[in-house]
């Protein structure tokens, strides 16, 4: 192979820089949304709104507001010359002045060469985000003719051309009346709120166009999954998956849950309609996966037709933008292409991340001490690439103590470098046990291994990390759930699954304990991994640790407790110290009760109970950890009414108190105005305050066994402040009873027909911690599916035969 030195790279793109489409864009720089009618530009132009902050601006109201009538109106009065000239200018008057802070939804099915020139002159200041969506269920919602929906399509397509992003609207079923349980003994027995993982997957697509993902993932949790990319994590696998086979198996990729890091979706084949296909399969990873995608466009794919280098050139640089355009985190970039190509992509890359890939073919591949392969990081660091990744064919016996040589030749290099990645592979793929610490490739027990697959062989991120586990890369520890009564508790039962899910040889028990002395013995155990914690310990214990997470400061309390081994005080290393053993100094406390509570009533709130700082009021009953935890969940919501009530009043207060005056340090609320976020309701006999609306969610945070001080278990709602016209959502957080005498009371509220209440049982939220604290504590993905079927099997078995029935 020749080298591809700099001077033959154009200094710029090959197209006229006012079109490169760039990517990158001003924080305030406005949102703006194109596609054809029915592809839901108006409900994701709504949800933008809410998650950023901004106005939404729609066409249809400007159109009205220019011209005194509608669009159909105007059409029918004037004709469709008339109507095109009207709207191209209510399109230009109404960007000029919006171009910052607000969500722009265009009306722009019929278009025009006048309107397409407007939009392309905010391609370099603007995201212009192209929405579509299946065309079946645009023919069902439009109720078209086939030949006009077709006729519709075609025309829709041409948005492409003056846009910069692209997003695919995928169906979300939630919110139509479905059963979310199964068990007839469950009170979850409600159809969920709509649109959830759409809100979801279109809020991550606004984060990744704004640089503001890793951001938010970062304050949310520096030790979450989604806070360090793979590259910058220890022990990571990539999975590998074609397009071929998403096409010809139509897996159903839900059940591939946490197969590893990320995906690389590897574009082996050129059907029909192409773009719209991956731009499908790219939107059922994001929501099936949830794992960040490698997008691969292979330059000369196994059983497909040979093609000439101008085809080659010309179809792969269009695939390769069209994975740009969909906003993908990485990009795999061979840099022995064209030069043409390779500088068209660095230069339109966005916040999209280069991988800079070299395959070293063939017997005559140079050895690892080669200067071929310095001289092509080098190269990679000076095009700007964020990882370089070489794969060396290696025929027989591999050599490691080469392949070392040239590693730490890289790591002599002065900082800043891109990341790297160095394997041999063979005829079977990659050669294993694997060489690299970070994104190998793997397949999937599921899958069957495609003909066309070259890097990835047999292993699987499982069988990996069993290999990893055994050697002594990673020791084996013990995890716990700590607390005064936890015999019942369904944690071990979830994170013992999602241990044999990874081949992970850890355990984890529930532990009774009552003082501090029996927690402190636990955790300074070389093999303590980490715990999950319950009363009375999640307040005892903070002044004992030594860093606390932003939520647990603000909350006031720690429901998770992880060792830190890092041999610095970076984050980033104690983070990769996870799954290691040793006797540990330092502890850090988390809170993640609060999200998992966030999370059950977001897919819960209806449409009409949407939360609205200035309406919405909310419930706490206790005044515990669990009870600090529920009232930063609904603070987090945007709820800015919140009444506690508890059997102690002067607990209450203390709990409003500190919220009172965290809201104020946050600004949340007005000192001089007197406000105040959290309010004190003294007994179950008092009538609710009527200046205030009826509460719409209402969280109860009595344990079972009533310890802390709280309302004793059998508390029941006083009937006064179940009076809210629209229902609203009620968490029951005890799970042993299940069915409580609250879950009964709200049943029969429900029953009654007057009012619509969501129920959410104990055993959801308990899920929820699981899956979030198994994450905390391995720094793995949890197998959400697994782990939720798991919780309600032993529930089933332990539990439920003994519940009352109503």
């Amino acid at each position: 192979m020749e080298m591809i030195e700099p001077s033959m790279i154009p200094d710029g793109p090959i197209i006229p820089p006012s079109r490169t489409k760039r990517r990158i864009f001003p924080a305030d720089a406005s949102v703006i949304l194109v596609g054809c009618r029915g592809a839901g530009k108006r409900t994701l132009g709504f949800i933008a709104a809410k998650h950023l902050g901004r106005r939404l601006v729609t066409e249809d109201h400007s159109f009205e507001q220019s011209t005194g009538c509608s669009r159909a109106v105007f059409l029918q009065k004037y004709g469709r010359e008339a109507f095109k000239q009207q709207t191209a200018i209510v399109l230009a008057r109404m960007i000029k002045p919006n171009q910052t802070n607000c969500v722009i939804e265009c009306g722009t099915g019929t278009l025009s060469p006048v309107i397409e020139e407007i939009l392309k002159g905010y391609l370099e200041t603007n995201p212009i985000i192209y929405i579509h969506r299946d065309k079946e269920d645009l023919y069902k919602l439009l109720k078209l003719p086939v030949t006009d929906a077709e006729r519709l399509l075609i025309a829709d397509q041409k948005h492409r051309d003056f846009s910069n992003l692209e997003y695919f609207n995928l169906y979300d079923p939630s919110g139509e009346g479905q059963v979310t349980e199964e068990i007839p003994v469950r009170s979850a027995l409600t159809s969920s709120a709509k649109l959830v993982d759409a809100k979801q997957d279109f809020k991550s697509f606004l984060d990744y166009i704004f640089g503001h993902g890793l951001t938010r993932s970062w304050v949310l949790n520096p030790f979450s999954v989604k806070a360090i990319p793979p590259e910058y994590r220890t022990h990571t696998y990539i999975f590998n998956l074609r397009l071929s086979t998403l096409i010809n198996t139509n897996i159903d990729l839900a059940i591939l849950e946490a197969p590893a890091e990320a995906v690389e979706l590897i574009i082996d084949t050129w059907p029909n309609n192409v773009l719209d296909i991956i731009a499908t399969q790219v939107a059922l990873i994001r929501r099936k996966l949830d794992i960040p995608i490698i997008y691969n466009v292979e330059e000369n794919p196994r059983e497909e037709r040979k093609r000439l280098l101008e085809e080659r050139d010309a179809v792969d640089l269009e695939l390769m933008l069209h994975g740009l355009r969909l906003g993908v985190e990485y990009l795999s970039l061979d840099l022995e292409r064209s030069p043409q190509l390779v500088s068209h992509i660095l230069a339109t890359r966005g916040r999209t991340k280069i991988i800079g890939n070299y395959v070293a073919k063939g017997l005559g591949a140079p050895k690892w001490t080669d200067d071929f392969y310095i001289e092509r990081y080098l190269y990679a660091q000076r095009l700007g690439c964020n990882i370089v990744r070489f794969a060396r064919f290696c025929a027989g016996a591999r050599d490691d103590a080469l392949r070392q040589t040239f590693l730490d030749r890289i790591q002599a290099l002065p900082d800043p470098k891109p990341c790297l990645i160095a394997y041999d592979y063979s005829v079977f793929g990659a050669v294993i046990p694997f060489q690299d610490k970070i994104m190998n490739p793997v397949g999937h027990d599921s899958l069957e291994k495609s003909s066309r697959e070259q890097m990835a062989g047999v292993s699987t991120t499982r069988g990996s990390l069993r290999d990893v586990f055994r050697k002594g890369g990673l020791q084996p520890l013990n995890f716990y759930t700590l607390g005064s009564n936890v015999y019942y508790s369904a944690s071990p039962s979830m994170h013992r699954a999602a241990y044999e899910h990874y081949m992970m040889p850890h355990t984890f028990d529930a532990r009774r304990c009552t003082t501090l002395a029996e927690v402190d013995r636990i955790r300074q155990e070389p093999g303590f991994g980490g715990a999950s914690l319950t009363a009375p310990f999640k307040v005892a214990i903070m002044d004992r640790l030594d860093h606390l997470s932003a939520h647990a400061i603000a909350i006031g309390a720690v429901n998770t407790l992880l060792p830190l081994r890092g041999e610095t005080d970076s984050i980033l290393d104690h983070a990769n110290a996870r799954n290691r053993a040793g006797v540990a100094s330092k502890f850090y406390g988390d809170n993640t009760d609060w999200s998992s509570i966030v999370t059950c009533l977001r897919r819960a709130i209806s449409p009409r109970n949407s939360v609205q700082p200035s309406r919405t009021t909310g419930l706490v009953i206790g005044a515990g950890g669990m009870a600090r935890a529920a009232v930063y969940a609904l603070i987090k919501l945007g709820c800015r009414m919140i009444f506690i009530h508890n059997r102690t009043k002067s607990k209450a207060e203390e709990v409003a108190r500190h919220f009172n005056t965290y809201a104020l340090e946050q600004k949340l609320i007005r000192q001089i105005d007197g406000e105040l976020i959290c309010h004190v309701i003294e007994s179950p006999s008092d009538p609710w305050p009527g200046s205030y609306q009826q509460p719409t969610m209402v969280i109860s945070c009595i344990p079972a066994s009533g310890v802390d001080d709280n309302p004793p278990v059998d508390f029941r709602m006083p009937s006064q402040w179940l009076k809210s016209p629209t229902g609203g959502v009620v968490i029951e957080l005890a799970y042993e009873p299940l069915i409580t005498p609250l879950v009964v009371q709200i049943r029969k509220i429900r029953e009654e027909g007057n009012t619509s209440w969501v129920i959410i049982d104990g055993l959801e939220v308990v899920g929820e911690m699981a899956m979030e604290a198994f994450e905390l504590m391995t720094g793995r993905q949890a197998p959400r599916r697994l782990m939720r079927r798991v919780c309600n099997e032993t529930w089933e078995k332990t539990c439920a035969p003994f519940q009352p029935q109503r």
